[in-house]
């Protein structure tokens, strides 16, 4: 990717790192994911902070993974038909997205517009999580037979709640989110940046 995908920037004590790929709602390509990966290390290891908030740019958070990115052309998805590569390639991935939840400085997601699949796991992977109102959450990929949230969700919002979002691949809004305990807080959309600095 030659644009910049994600950015990273001080303000004060806080660590900024901001999702930078509007055009596509921030979807998870992974290229954009092991840049995440190594910006939120850069930005653990910056002496200067002692917080970490990861924003995105554009009208969504994150829409999750990049279903179209890698092609349809097979000699250029080598993964997609070999098991032990789509293996290795998904151990890259679980890596690359539970980054938030393995730093020494806590982070603080600020979401805003769709925060869906692998985007929702990745404020589910916060320590805590700001939503503006209308935000949708939810976990899509049973519809491609896939069970990603089927760790982490159970542990945030519960067993019977996190089945029911992924057995049926519902959206919720973030009304909806703050009462199962999948966020911390909800905000009218205008005051998100500054409520998430707060």
């Amino acid at each position: 990717m030659s644009e910049q995908t994600v950015l990273y920037e001080v303000d004060g004590k806080v660590g900024i790192v901001t999702l930078n790929r509007p055009a596509k709602l921030n979807a998870l390509g992974m290229e954009l994911r092991l840049e995440l990966e190594r910006v939120l290390h850069q930005a653990d290891d910056d002496a200067a902070t002692g917080v970490i908030i990861l924003r995105a740019e554009g009208r969504s958070f994150c829409v999750g993974f990049d279903v179209g990115g890698d092609g349809s052309d097979p000699s250029k998805v080598p993964w997609r038909h070999d098991a032990l590569k789509y293996h290795q390639r998904l151990g890259i991935s679980v890596r690359a997205l539970m980054t938030p939840w393995t730093l020494r400085k806590p982070v603080i997601a600020s979401v805003q517009g769709h925060a869906l699949g692998g985007g929702c796991e990745l404020a589910m992977f916060c320590d805590l999580t700001i939503a503006a109102e209308g935000t949708l959450f939810g976990e899509p990929e049973v519809l491609f037979s896939q069970v990603g949230p089927a760790v982490l969700m159970p542990i945030i919002i519960g067993h019977k709640r996190a089945r029911e979002l992924i057995y049926f691949g519902d959206k919720i809004d973030a009304r909806r989110a703050l009462e199962i305990g999948m966020i911390n807080r909800v905000v009218p959309p205008g005051e998100l940046a500054a409520a998430t600095m707060k």
